[in-house]
């Protein structure tokens, strides 16, 4: 085999060594693929056999080193290829609250308390959570409490996509949805999140009107949104994808 094919093929071993351990350099084992190269010379099977190898060490090192978690709203379980890390219900603070916490957060059904108890006299108050679907394609879950999961995956970067429930090139689906918040005319601020496109009911869910924090569909509102693309009135998609070359 040409010097300069060897040379080639080293190099882009070292390339797609640096991309999984940055640009951290190990001369001894740089010199020992180097001359291995050289000593299958013109053993094409062989070399191919060995980058293989290497190819398959590398991935599996990339996999156990790029991990992420994300929180599946809507659902107790992760999906496929997820690890359920815990699961619970999703909560917040109350709607009508003006100095309330914007965010949903995934609360432990398994609370432990601690011993050193006080009753301070100014706190914030966290509630649970209740779907607000009166009169849409998920009528039957109005007024039910909300659950969510949070979920383990072996891929990096996960990211929420309002708009659609496709994920870009090069990213994974982890789950598919309907974009949610609070309501536009409620006093406490909330977040956009990606509520899972089957949802269901938290454990113990009764249908009783409690409110607390609430989960209503989004839509879009033209002007400053262009239409088209997008279009009045239409309840608006997610995607939460990872990284998945």
């Amino acid at each position: 085999m040409p010097i300069i094919r060897l040379l080639i093929v080293f190099l882009v071993y070292k390339s797609v060594l640096s991309s999984v351990n940055g640009n951290n350099s190990n001369s001894e084992n740089d010199s020992k693929v180097l001359q291995m190269l050289i000593d299958c010379g013109g053993n094409v099977a062989s070399l191919r056999n060995e980058l293989q190898d290497m190819k398959d060490k590398l991935e599996r090192l990339r996999t156990e080193t790029a991990t992420d978690t994300y929180i599946r709203w809507g659902r107790s379980s992760c999906p496929s290829g997820a690890t359920n890390v815990y699961d619970g219900f999703a909560a917040g603070s109350y709607f009508g609250h003006s100095g309330a916490a914007a965010n949903y957060i995934c609360l432990s059904k398994k609370p432990k308390f601690n011993s050193h108890y006080s009753n301070p006299p100014y706190v914030n108050y966290i509630y649970g959570a209740e779907y607000q679907t009166f009169e849409s394609i998920w009528d039957n879950l109005h007024n039910h409490d909300v659950p969510c999961a949070v979920c383990h995956i072996p891929r990096s970067s996960v990211i929420m996509v309002p708009g659609t429930d496709d994920c870009p090139e090069n990213f994974r689906v982890e789950y598919r949805g309907y974009l949610m918040s609070g309501h536009h005319s409620h006093a406490a601020a909330t977040e956009f999140v990606c509520v899972d496109g089957h949802p269901v009911t938290a454990p113990y869910s009764s249908k009783t009107d409690n409110n607390g924090k609430l989960f209503y569909f989004v839509r879009a509102i033209c002007g400053s949104l262009k239409c088209l693309p997008y279009e009045e009135g239409k309840q608006i998609t997610c995607a939460v994808c990872s990284y998945s070359p």
